[in-house]
């Protein structure tokens, strides 16, 4: 079987787990995104493999316009090798990361939600790297580990609607 294969079995995965229950869907990433890392030969999804296989599904915050916006997506994308691994990532922020169409940093990129996990303070990050701090300015001494910003989190912080 040669590599575009692999990419198109992998491509068809993200669509069928797209079809799925929320705790199935996210038992299928875990599945392709550890295939295609291999495939791929890099630990750049490993920050998602952690954060899907560490959390309850319940606490990840997807929401419905994630789920759709991605299946549009993935129907239309022709798998290549130099673009795969990107359009997974970004699948996985969408999916994975609570956000709001209309929140936008100043450069119109789209805000998506995080954690410091020493300090469990959530912001968000644009995809331009923008960062807006939703509880209080973050101990900058401190080095940080990142997460998804969990349900739990997220009602704290901001009014969180439609969640999958």
């Amino acid at each position: 079987m040669n590599f575009n294969t692999h990419l198109e079995r992998n491509k068809l995965a993200v669509i069928s787990a797209l079809s799925s229950d929320k705790s199935i869907l996210i038992g299928e990433f875990i599945i392709i995104l550890k295939n295609v890392s291999s495939l791929l030969e890099t630990n750049n999804f490993n920050f998602w493999i952690d954060e899907l296989q560490s959390t309850d599904y319940s606490e990840i915050p997807m929401t419905r316009h994630a789920v759709v916006d991605t299946q549009k997506s993935w129907n239309k994308y022709d798998s290549s090798r130099t673009t795969f691994g990107n359009i997974l990532l970004d699948t996985c922020e969408k999916l994975f990361t609570y956000w709001q169409e209309d929140d936008l940093c100043s450069t119109q990129g789209q805000f998506y939600y995080y954690k410091d996990k020493n300090t469990n303070l959530v912001f968000k990050e644009s995809v331009f790297g923008c960062i807006e701090y939703l509880d209080r300015a973050m101990d900058i001494c401190a080095e940080p580990r990142f997460g998804i910003a969990l349900v739990s989190d997220l009602h704290g912080v901001v009014v969180v609607n439609n969640l999958y």
